[in-house]
């Protein structure tokens, strides 16, 4: 399955695959970029686990569902 476009510029200043960086201090997760000094909070441990996993629950079924029907 193909990625969707980026819907926002607001990181037009940092190369389009450029690693993100995820750390945690004091039960907040935060991301940064290499090369930058900014992060961004994204919220408590549990709230951005929640987030991911549910990222990754859309995601895996985007996938399934744009093969089509299965064939079992």
């Amino acid at each position: 399955m193909r990625r969707p476009l980026d819907v926002s510029n607001a990181y037009d200043g940092i190369e389009p695959r450029a690693d993100v960086i995820f750390s945690l201090a004091d039960d907040f997760v935060w991301a940064s970029w290499p090369g930058t000094v900014s992060k961004v909070r994204l919220g408590t441990y549990e709230g951005v686990t929640a987030m991911m996993r549910d990222f990754i629950a859309q995601c895996e079924l985007g996938e399934r569902l744009a093969k089509g029907p299965s064939r079992d």
